[in-house]
């Protein structure tokens, strides 16, 4: 198992190794210290795996993947848990409590729950993955100008929603069908406001209709 190998090819320092727990789903190897830090290697016994630090059960350094199990990679993992024990992460806020900090300086109000965003994103996988969405989180500065749907967004589903600041739904679905060179492509709209206002009132979830842009606002804080 890579959780005897790391065992013997690595030093904990002052952390503690806790004891292997196939309960913990992916997670192999853990070395944890004072203040609830942790070094944390996940992946699948011997195939792709990551290494990273935690504080609080929420990642608070960078994320590194490998793929083969050899004394680079023993030297790299070293290496970060020599930082940890030497203070790098001390000062390291986790996603929490960043979300925390801007919602206290601009005075937000949260309108939203983990609860919820999963019902809703659920519902659309479910019923209308092609239904166009936009969202901005707390962290940007611009607003996005174009809009997607949630089948593209790889990064949307592993995401904290808390850090949603709103989330913008499109009313209608259009899809240009090409007739040829010489033919102007038709244009096709189907209706999904009635299909977007039922989910919303099934989950009780609060939200404005802009009917200039024809969509649905879902505000996380406001």
């Amino acid at each position: 198992m890579l959780y005897d190998i790391l065992c013997e090819q690595l030093n904990p320092r002052s952390g503690k190794i806790q004891p292997y727990d196939d309960k913990r789903g992916p997670i192999l190897f853990d070395i944890k210290w004072k203040g609830d830090f942790h070094f944390i290697v996940s992946g699948w016994y011997h195939h792709n795996g990551w290494y990273c630090v935690q504080r609080n059960s929420e990642v608070i350094s960078e994320e590194y993947y490998f793929r083969k199990i050899d004394n680079t990679l023993f030297k790299s993992m070293q290496k970060m848990i020599d930082e940890i024990e030497n203070g790098k992460y001390k000062g390291k806020k986790t996603l929490s409590e960043k979300i925390r900090k801007v919602v206290e300086d601009r005075n937000l109000t949260s309108y939203m729950n983990n609860t919820k965003w999963n019902e809703l994103i659920k519902a659309i996988k479910e019923q209308i993955p092609k239904i166009p969405i936009q969202y901005k989180t707390l962290f940007e500065n611009d607003n996005p100008t174009i809009y997607w749907n949630i089948q593209g967004d790889e990064l949307f589903e592993p995401m904290n929603k808390a850090a949603i600041e709103w989330f913008h739904i499109l009313c209608e679905i259009k899809e240009i069908k090409y007739n040829g060179r010489l033919v102007e492509p038709t244009v096709i709209i189907e209706d999904k406001k009635e299909e977007v206002y039922s989910i919303l009132n099934r989950y009780s979830i609060s939200y404005e209709y802009d009917e200039k842009e024809n969509i649905c606002i879902i505000y996380g804080y406001k």
